[in-house]
C-alpha cells in the first residue's frame, strides 16, 4: 500500500479502540522474527514528560555518534513523526512499506483465529520493524498508555525511566493512583536499572517493584537533582567536581566531570532571543553520575526536571558505552527540539506559546512556568479540552482572575464543547469560539491590541494535543 492507503488502514483500525494486553503484540512480533531484540532499547513511561525525556535521550545518543531510533506518540501533524531515526522522520515510503508488512501479518493472525491487533499495536510493530531494517544501535521507546499492558512492554531495555505518576487514565490502569503506579512500574525488568522522578506512594510502589526485580533505582531529588541555576554571574561550581568516589566511575564519567567547568552561564530567558535557553545545574549524589551544568534549549520549568532524568539515563548507559560523553550530552541539550511543549514562537510585539498540557499535572506545570518566565505579563489563552478531563481542576490551577480565555474545539470526537467550559473559568474576560483557527486569530488580535496599549503580553495555546497540533501546523504555514 502507498502512504495514503496506509493512513486509511490505520484510521480503520480505530474500530478496535484501546485494548490493553500483550497477547496480540507478542504474536505479531513473533511472526516478524521479534525485530525489537535486534538493538538496544531504553523504555520511558510516566504521566507527564515521557515524550520530552525520550526526545532528549535520543538526541544525546545521536550526538554520541550512535545510530538511534525514537518511537513516540501521539503525533502532532503526521504519523511519520512517531518514528524518528537520527533526528529525521521516517519517509512516507518506508512508513507505508512497514505498515504493509504488518497489515499482511495481521490478516494472517485473523485467519488463524486470533484477534486483530489494535492501531497502536500495528504502529508499535511497524516502528520496531523499521528500526531493525534501518539497523539502529539503540531505540528509545515511549510507552503509549500505562506500561504493564502497553504494547511497547515487550522489550528488555538497558534502562527504564518512569518520569512521574499522577491521576490520569485511571479507568484503564486500576482506578486509583496506586493502580496507575503499578501499571507504570510494570515496565521494570529483572536487573535493569530504573530512573524515576516519582514521589510519595507512587515512589513506594516503584521501589517495591524494583526490589522484586533486583533492579537498581535512582530517584530524582535523592540520587540526583536538576535545577534552574541562579541568575547570570552567580553560577556555582558542581560540588563533586573531580570526585571519582571509590574508583568505579569509567573514563566517560570522568570526562563528564572534567568538562563541567566549560558550561557558560545563561540568563533564565533572554529577551528578544527566539532560540531561548536556560541553564540547568545537574547535581549527582552517587558515583554512577557526575555533576555538571548544561544549557537546555527547551523552555519550561518542567523541562529542567525532564532533562535531569534524561541526563541520568545517559550516564547509566555511559557506564557500558564510552561514546556517551559530557560533550555529547551538552551539545544535545543545547540543540534538542520537542515541538508543542512550552514551545515559544516570537510574534510581532508579543510571544506565543504552544504547550501540550492536557491534564491537571501538566496544567499546573504550565502555570508554574508562566509564573517563572512571565510573571508580570498579560496572559491570553486559547484552550481546547477533551470532555473526559477535570475541567474545574485544570482551570483553577491555570488561570488568574485578570487573564483572558478563549475556549475552542480540539479536533477530536472527545472534544468538550467550548460554551460548556465557560463556567469553569474564573476570569473577567472569556468567550467561546468553536473553530480553532478563528479562535487563534481572535487571540492574536487581542494580543496585538494589548501590545498597542503598552502591555507586555503572552498568548498561550494549550489544553489538548489535538488542538495544538492543528494550531502549530497553521502557524508554521505562515498564513497568519
Amino acid at each position: 500500500m502507498n502512504y495514503s492507503e496506509s493512513l486509511q488502514y490505520l484510521e480503520e483500525l480505530n474500530v478496535f479502540g484501546t485494548s490493553l494486553g500483550l497477547v496480540r503484540i507478542k504474536k505479531l512480533l513473533e511472526l516478524m522474527g521479534n525485530p525489537q531484540n535486534e538493538y538496544k532499547t531504553v523504555h520511558v513511561t510516566g504521566t507527564n514528560g515521557k515524550g520530552s525525556v525520550t526526545c532528549m535521550l535520543t538526541e544525546i545518543l545521536k550526538e554520541s555518534g550512535i545510530k538511534v531510533g525514537m518511537f513516540t506518540s501521539p503525533h502532532l501533524d503526521s504519523y511519520t513523526e512517531r518514528v524518528i531515526i537520527n533526528g529525521e522522520e521516517i519517509s512516507q515510503d518506508k512508513f507505508s512499506a512497514a505498515i504493509t508488512v504488518v497489515s499482511d501479518l495481521c490478516d494472517f493472525m485473523v485467519g488463524e483465529g486470533d484477534e486483530h491487533p489494535t492501531q497502536f499495536e500495528v504502529l508499535t510493530a511497524a516502528a520496531f520493524y523499521i528500526f531493525m531494517k534501518e539497523k539502529v544501535e539503540y531505540a528509545v521507546i515511549e510507552v503509549g498508555l500505562g506500561g504493564l499492558l502497553d504494547s511497547t512492554n515487550v522489550i528488555t531495555p538497558e534502562v527504564s525511566v518512569i518520569t512521574n505518576v499522577s491521576f490520569e487514565h485511571a479507568d484503564k490502569c486500576g482506578g486509583t493512583l496506586e493502580g496507575i503506579a503499578e501499571h507504570k512500574a510494570g515496565i521494570i525488568k529483572a536487573g535493569v536499572p530504573v530512573i524515576t522522578g516519582a514521589a510519595g506512594k507512587a515512589l513506594e510502589i516503584i521501589r517495591e517493584k524494583a526490589a522484586e526485580n533486583k533492579a537498581s533505582i535512582y530517584v530524582a531529588g535523592e540520587d540526583f537533582d536538576a535545577k534552574p541555576t541562579k541568575p547570570l554571574g552567580q553560577l556555582s561550581i558542581p560540588p563533586n567536581l573531580g570526585n571519582v568516589g571509590n574508583g568505579s566511575m569509567n573514563p566517560s564519567m570522568i570526562d563528564l566531570q572534567i568538562e563541567a567547568l566549560s558550561a557558560l552561564p545563561y540568563g533564565r530567558c533572554e529577551s528578544g532571543d527566539t532560540t531561548k535557553t536556560q541553564l540547568v545545574e545537574f547535581t549527582s549524589h552517587n558515583d554512577q553520575m557526575a555533576s555538571m551544568d548544561y544549557k537546555l534549549a527547551l523552555m519550561g520549568l518542567h523541562q529542567v526536571g525532564n532533562s535531569g532524568l534524561a541526563a541520568a539515563a545517559a550516564m547509566l548507559l555511559a557506564v557500558d558505552d564510552l561514546r556517551i560523553t559530557q560533550r555529547a550530552l551538552k551539545k544535545a541539550m543545547t540543540s534538542v527540539k520537542w515541538p508543542g511543549r512550552f514551545e515559544v514562537m516570537a510574534r510581532d510585539g508579543f510571544e506565543l506559546i504552544i504547550d501540550g498540557a492536557h491534564n491537571p499535572a501538566g496544567i499546573k506545570t504550565l502555570r508554574d512556568s508562566l509564573d517563572y518566565y512571565y510573571p508580570g505579563r498579560k496572559r491570553i489563552f486559547v484552550l481546547g479540552i477533551l470532555r473526559d478531563k477535570d475541567f474545574e481542576g485544570m482551570m483553577e490551577a491555570l488561570l488568574r482572575p485578570e487573564d483572558t480565555v478563549i475556549f475552542t474545539t480540539p479536533l477530536s470526537e472527545r472534544a468538550a464543547q467550548p460554551a460548556d467550559l465557560l463556567e469553569y473559568a474564573n476570569v473577567n474576560e472569556k468567550e467561546a469560539v468553536d473553530e480553532p483557527r478563528t479562535a487563534l486569530e481572535r487571540g492574536m488580535a487581542l494580543a496585538e491590541a494589548s501590545v498597542t496599549e503598552g502591555k507586555e503580553t503572552v498568548l498561550i495555546c494549550a489544553g489538548s494535543l489535538y488542538l495544538i497540533g492543528y494550531l502549530r501546523a497553521f502557524l508554521k504555514s505562515e498564513k497568519c
